[in-house]
């Protein structure tokens, strides 16, 4: 065996070994098809519990799945299950809520969930002035999930 063949037996080897090691890079697609699945129920008006349950499911299988997610990934997953939760947040907040009191956009909880999104600025005064609207908040934070979702879709190479 010469040199050079020896070199190249090494060399792919070494090459046939680390790609075994290496998990597929796929667990951005499983996170997006669960998300999806999750936005799906949200929009379609699940109660909160159940809301609660499929996004405990969903942060489970966020956890799991992280490794098999490419890096420039991972932080847009974040974002998304922040936006997620912040929606239980508000959800649950709202149906803790007095049906007769209206939601002040004064509310220490308001206020916080608008400051970190200023987004949410928009629930207030949606329906009736100076009353935050969860419903719309929590919407609002679900659209912005979907607009997130289309960076997790792979682009097929062109022929």
């Amino acid at each position: 065996m010469t040199a050079l063949s020896l070199f190249l037996l090494l060399s792919f080897s070494h090459l046939l070994i680390s790609c075994q090691q290496q998990p597929p890079q796929t667990g951005h697609r499983v996170i997006a098809e669960a998300v999806r699945a999750l936005l799906d129920k949200a929009y379609a008006g699940a109660d909160y519990p159940t809301y609660r349950d499929e996004l405990h499911k969903l942060e489970a299988l966020m956890i799991q799945e992280q490794k098999n997610t490419p890096r420039h990934l991972q932080p847009k997953a974040e974002e998304m299950l922040v936006y997620l939760r912040t929606a239980q947040e508000i959800l649950r907040w709202h149906m803790e809520q007095p049906s007769a009191a209206p939601s002040s956009a004064n509310d220490a909880l308001v206020q916080g969930w608008i400051g970190r999104y200023p987004f949410l600025s928009a629930a207030v005064g949606a329906l009736t002035p100076d009353v935050f609207d969860g419903q719309t908040a929590v919407t609002l934070l679900w659209d912005k999930t979907n607009a997130a979702l289309p960076q997790f879709q792979v682009k097929s190479r062109p022929l």
